[in-house]
């Protein structure tokens, strides 16, 4: 079947396109560039990948998208089974999909309802917010908290606080050698410390 073109368009054609590929696989791809599905296995190892379950489909290992992975900066934070994704796939093709986890869901649901909160749970019972209305920066742990600053480690648990070395406050009062003059006994209060 011939098709006449108008004046400046192009003279004729046979067909639009000589397609080697069917329609139905063409849909197929389209349909696969995105997909909702859900994590089913974790491998934690070199090189770290996840497989989801999207559909009937349970998809080969594909890497999952971190918030950061080149150079100095990168972050870990893996999929966790059962959490729901997105697969994203150029060209239609799941061998070369990568995950996008971080879909809320019933299972699954958000950590706040606050607009002006930022919040990440790490487990039921620990996790760090921020309130950007007042400024107010939480970090709640069951366990303990360790800060390392060069040799300088602070601890916090349940029990109190350990600082190694020594914390000098005000540059002269060691909280391991402190030591006051004027102790007396009974409920006088002591001098300055030394």
């Amino acid at each position: 079947m011939l098709f006449h073109a108008r004046a400046g368009t192009i003279k004729c054609m046979d067909r639009p396109v000589n397609q080697s590929e069917s329609p139905l696989e063409i849909l197929r791809r389209v349909e696969n560039i995105v997909r909702a599905g859900t994590v089913a296995e974790v491998r934690h190892g070199k090189p770290a990948r996840c497989r989801v379950r999207t559909g009937d489909l349970l998809t080969n290992w594909v890497p999952w998208m971190a918030g950061r992975a080149g150079g100095k900066r990168r972050q870990w934070w893996p999929p966790e089974i059962g959490e729901q994704c997105l697969l994203l796939a150029p060209g239609g093709d799941l061998m070369n999909a990568v995950a996008m986890p971080g879909l809320h869901s019933d299972k699954a649901p958000q950590g706040s309802e606050s607009e002006t909160e930022c919040r990440t749970d790490w487990s039921e019972t620990d996790h760090m917010s921020h309130d950007s209305n007042g400024g107010h920066l939480v970090i709640e742990c069951v366990g303990s908290i360790t800060f390392k600053v060069g040799n300088t480690v602070l601890t916090l648990t349940p029990e109190g606080a350990t600082v190694v070395p020594d914390l000098v406050g005000g540059g002269h009062v060691s909280l391991v050698q402190h030591i006051h003059g004027e102790v007396r006994r009974g409920g006088d209060t002591s001098g300055a410390p030394v």
